[in-house]
């Protein structure tokens, strides 16, 4: 989550200057544009207006293909970025677009740059005690209508950018980093829970989701989950389902990430602890064991993914060596638990070669599978964040440890926006909420902007994002400055 800053050499002027002219004439011919490039605009309104409209998309489109030669002529297909050039000879492109309707092409780009959320639920019951998000049981769901309006609307402009990249993953600071090429479907929602109905009633739940991302925008996304309760039936069908979905690898290149939290801040652990503070042994006891064959069962439902490198399990605790009170959370705790854990998934893994054979064949098998396992098992992250509910959680059980803060370095952020608008220097995301609003954000913190988009739900209000910037929107105003005008400013800044 560390905010990252970066340069980009700005192309102000459009791109049909003398320089790119030669290169299109002579390297690449020109191509009429021909009577099909205008089959989505809507002449059902007033005609004079449809008619400007049309002209401007036309015009937009040859400054694409413009663009795609000059890309193509210079080989700069890898280091393209598209913020790096003025919006103004595009606008127009937009047009048809339901999703669009009303944005302008700068404010298009500023959403798609790094779109790392399209949140279709939000809410969570599972109530960890560390959560980042602060999640709510409280939820509120996208339609599948609404949701495949933005992928379609997305899917639609990559077409008409000639396949030219509208999410700034070639900047060069992110492009190995794989956080930076994924499309989440969640913010504080479990992706267990994660599923969206039509109109009809019909349910979409993550796999279609994903296929549904993954085949409009190119874009892969990551499964997310804390478990689930072992005798729910419809959670453990959902989940072996999934096993059997993403154990194929067709499927499991939808996704960037596969990956089980497993931590000693579950609402089951953390009830367990306070019942044996109360000397309540029996329900600490029970608790506990509640939360441990909860998490042996995830792990056994998933094992058929072990040991592929994109499932990883995230287990989180404190430090021992520099967190104080902490002997119930730290590492050493999370160690014992882990030990529990994997000893019954062990036998699970044996009883089910011994017997059904449905995950687990053969001795191979068995010792492949556990060794991914227990390797996954090892990896213990201790460097928690002070967002969400984490420093309510450290007071309610007198912790002291130090914590990853982001309310200074935001004060940067804020200045950069307010400065260079689009052309902001600090590497952040975009998170489309469920009413279509969209946020400047890094997961510890959230900047509001006066962007929405044109979704039938967008007058239902989603749930208030947890660690929202209060004094501070990014207008509109300041997305759709002149681009002269923001050049300037950077050379009154140099001086």
């Amino acid at each position: 989550m560390k905010i990252q800053s970066y340069k980009t050499n700005y192309k102000p002027i459009s791109i049909n200057n003398s320089q790119h002219k030669n290169l299109q004439t002579k390297i690449l011919p020109q191509n009429k544009l021909k009577q099909a490039d205008v089959h989505n605009i809507n002449f059902k309104g007033n005609p004079l207006v449809e008619i400007k409209n049309a002209a401007k998309f036309l015009y937009a489109k040859k400054k694409v293909s413009d663009l795609k030669k000059y890309i193509d002529a210079t080989d700069g297909k890898d280091s393209f970025v598209l913020r790096q050039f003025a919006m103004e000879p595009f606008e127009g492109l937009q047009y048809g677009i339901k999703a669009f309707k009303g944005m302008t092409m700068k404010e298009i780009q500023y959403l798609c740059e790094n779109l790392h959320v399209i949140a279709v639920n939000r809410g969570c019951k599972n109530m960890c005690g560390y959560c980042y998000a602060d999640a709510k049981p409280s939820k509120k769901a996208m339609s599948w209508e609404d949701f495949t309006t933005i992928t379609k609307g997305l899917k639609t402009l990559r077409k008409r950018f000639l396949g030219l990249d509208i999410f700034g993953e070639n900047i060069p600071i992110s492009k190995e980093d794989i956080l930076y090429r994924t499309t989440e479907l969640f913010y504080d929602s479990d992706c267990m829970n994660i599923a969206v109905k039509d109109k009809k009633g019909k349910l979409y739940d993550f796999t279609e989701l994903a296929t549904e991302l993954y085949n409009s925008t190119g874009r892969r996304t990551a499964f997310d989950t804390s478990g689930w309760y072992k005798n729910n039936p419809i959670m453990q069908k959902r989940a072996e389902k999934y096993t059997d979905y993403f154990s194929k690898p067709e499927n499991m290149k939808k996704l960037n990430a596969f990956n089980v939290s497993f931590n000693v801040f579950n609402a089951s652990y953390i009830a367990s602890v306070k019942a044996l503070k109360k000397g309540d042994t029996q329900k600490a006891q029970r608790l506990k064991e509640r939360y441990i064959n909860n998490m042996a069962n995830t792990l056994f439902t998933f094992i058929p993914l072990a040991d592929q490198p994109k499932f990883h399990i995230l287990i989180r605790s404190f430090d021992s060596s520099k967190a104080k009170n902490a002997k119930d959370f730290n590492d050493k705790a999370m160690t014992s638990l882990i030990k529990e854990v994997y000893k019954k998934v062990e036998r699970m893994c044996k009883d089910d070669m011994a017997g059904e054979q449905k995950y687990i064949k053969n001795p191979n098998m068995l010792e492949s599978k556990l060794v991914n396992l227990y390797f996954k098992l090892g990896m213990i992250d201790t460097s928690l964040n002070s967002s969400g509910r984490m420093k309510k959680f450290m007071q309610e059980f007198n912790i002291k440890a130090p914590l990853l803060e982001y309310d200074e370095s935001m004060k940067k952020v804020l200045a950069d926006l307010k400065e260079k608008g689009r052309h902001h220097n600090y590497i952040m995301h975009r998170l489309i909420d469920t009413d279509g609003k969209v946020y400047h954000m890094n997961y510890a913190r959230f900047i509001p902007t006066e962007i929405q988009l044109n979704l039938a739900q967008k007058n239902i209000p989603a749930p208030k994002l947890a660690n929202t910037v209060e004094d501070f929107v990014l207008t509109k105003e300041i997305l759709n400055r002149p681009e002269i005008q923001i050049i300037k400013r950077a050379k009154i800044k140099d001086k």
